[in-house]
């Protein structure tokens, strides 16, 4: 009996050990998956450990802990640049908060990732003596539902679709192509087949090792080679396009002013911080710049609401003759229905009629806590927590605009503020109205100088190959430049040491393929009919798997 204790003690650590190490390398892939390591290849083979362990591996305790203990561990590594975002606070110990601010983000990402891997580890269990047709269907039904699960994640808790796994292929030019067709989730959904292809011959060999070669043949990795042909030959096909000549736009002038975040709102400097905005914009007119870009709220003042604001921007356009988009703050004299005045903008100055504070954009996507306060209706006292300046009001519009549509057509601009370049539908808004070029004026400065500026640069780039249209930045404190409507990055600013944290100012000009002039790309024509294909596959495929592994439909002894 003593024996046979300690033989199972044993076997339960050699199941934990295993354990632990599958989670562990799964949670090391995944990360390098990601900017600033940018291994996008690892998101090819993330899973397969856990997968393999499931196949081969006994049971061990507590796995659905782990993997919520590693989810996390990742998640809290993808996003340690969050810590930075109290560092203005003028609260005691705001590093700390910041810390535990990143935390329960990373807590709330984490539920996904962890929930998928349980669920995936459950049914490769369940089905890895099933016939192969059983697991090739899973194996559909598991990436469907690696894209509903992101897709709930944009929606859900306010939406933070942050990091997808399609964009872990942000420079992966070859395979980026198809989400023009699928969107992002199409581009998820090939990379996780892939990852079952990679872990299933694993299996199929070792446990066929001593049998005939067809029997070593692994379907699953068939599945994956086609899946991953199909939709790089599907981006070829959309990508061909790229050979049509190019339409000149503006040369346009980055501005990036690396203002930091507690210094662009003293009041005291606020004659400092418009000197080093005029002086930036001016030597932008010496480069040649045809059209000056400020970033997200680049003055202490809001331009439209502020009469000297205004008559200072105005001002500066009409003496440098180059008119400014410009991203900024509005105060209306007015409140909305829901009691606002504020908005985050971007507004167009002309060097002759000046400041258009009519048809400006309007934020349509504000940030929980920065810009408003959520759940007030729920918790009124909310807000006594959470104190902020002012609630800002939210933008209902996507209509592009623009400063001479008659003069030039590729003026017609599709603006994006902050984070707004993450989400998906909004960048697909912008194109259905008419934008023949999305603008994004962000400001990140917040998330200092690590991770944060490359990630989020990294969805700009599928909103430029999913609308077929190009993408402009421009950062406060960097990645500004701009990316065609085939994900190339045409121009990022750097400074010598090829950092994008620095206060500078470049000239570049600017082209769209004249091919999607006029044109819409399935993905903006159809939106997420992929996220709902997915959908559709996952809950056929959850009831045909209930019913065919039901008890009472397995034979009688």
């Amino acid at each position: 009996m003593e024996e046979s204790g300690t033989t199972g003690e044993g076997r339960r650590l050699a199941a934990g050990a295993q354990c632990l190490i599958a989670f562990a390398l799964s949670t090391i892939l995944y990360v390098l998956a990601f900017p600033p390591l940018d291994s996008g290849e690892t998101a090819f083979v993330f899973a397969a450990p856990i997968i393999i362990y499931g196949l081969f591996g006994k049971p061990a305790r507590w796995e659905g802990l782990q993997l919520f203990g590693f989810g996390w561990l990742a998640w809290f590594i993808l996003m340690s640049w969050l810590r930075h975002c109290t560092s203005s606070l003028e609260i005691p110990f705001a590093g700390i908060f910041g810390i535990f601010l990143t935390a329960l983000l990373s807590l709330v990402l984490s539920l996904f990732w962890s929930s998928w891997c349980w669920i995936t580890l459950k049914c490769v269990r369940w089905t890895k003596h099933d016939p192969v047709a059983y697991r090739l269907v899973l194996i559909l039904g598991l990436a469907a539902l690696w894209v509903v699960l992101e897709w709930l994640r944009g929606v859900i808790f306010t939406g933070l679709p942050w990091l997808p796994l399609s964009v872990s292929q942000w420079n992966r030019n070859f395979i980026l192509q198809v989400v023009a067709l699928t969107g992002g989730a199409g581009l998820s959904f090939v990379l996780i087949v892939f990852n079952f292809g990679v872990a299933y011959p694993v299996y199929t060999y070792w446990t066929n090792r001593r049998g005939s070669w067809m029997s070593r043949l692994s379907f699953e990795l068939y599945l994956a080679m086609i899946v991953l042909v199909v939709s790089i030959g599907s981006g070829i096909y959309t990508a061909k396009f790229a050979q049509y000549p190019r339409v000149e736009g503006p040369k346009l002038g980055f501005v990036q002013p690396n203002a930091g975040v507690e210094l662009k709102w003293d009041m005291e400097r606020v004659n400092d911080n418009l000197k080093v905005l005029e002086d930036l914009s001016t030597y932008a007119s010496y480069l040649g710049a045809e059209l000056i870009l400020w970033p997200e709220s680049p003055t202490p003042l809001p331009l439209k609401g502020d009469y000297r604001m205004q008559q200072w921007a105005e001002d500066l356009s009409a003496r440098l003759g180059i008119p400014i988009l410009a991203g900024n703050i509005a105060r209306e004299n007015e409140l909305d229905d829901n009691g606002n005045r504020w908005y985050n903008a971007v507004f167009t100055v002309h060097p002759e009629t000046g400041l258009n504070s009519e048809d400006y954009y309007r934020k349509r996507r504000l940030v929980p806590f920065g810009e408003y306060i959520p759940l007030t209706g729920m918790i009124p006292f909310i807000d006594k927590f959470v104190p902020i300046d002012a609630n800002f009001g939210k933008g209902e519009s996507a209509e592009p605009i623009s400063f001479n549509p008659d003069e030039l057509d590729a003026r017609k601009i599709g603006n994006l503020i902050c984070y707004e370049d993450i989400f998906p539908p909004l960048a697909r808004a912008n194109t259905l109205e008419g934008a023949n070029w999305h603008y994004v004026a962000t400001n990140n400065a917040w998330f200092g100088e690590g991770a944060g500026a490359w990630q989020h640069a990294a969805h700009s780039i599928l909103r430029a190959v999913e609308t077929r249209r190009p993408v402009v930045r421009c950062g406060n404190a960097g990645w500004s430049g701009w990316i065609d409507e085939y994900g190339n990055i045409r121009h990022v600013m750097m400074d010598d040491s090829n950092s994008i944290y620095f206060q500078g100012v470049d000239a570049v000009k600017f082209s769209r393929c004249s091919y999607w002039s006029g044109r819409m790309s399935i993905y903006v024509q159809h939106g997420d009919w992929f996220v709902a294909l997915s959908g559709a596959l996952l809950l056929v495929i959850g009831f045909l798997g209930y019913w065919l592994k039901s008890p009472r439909r397995l034979p009688q002894a």
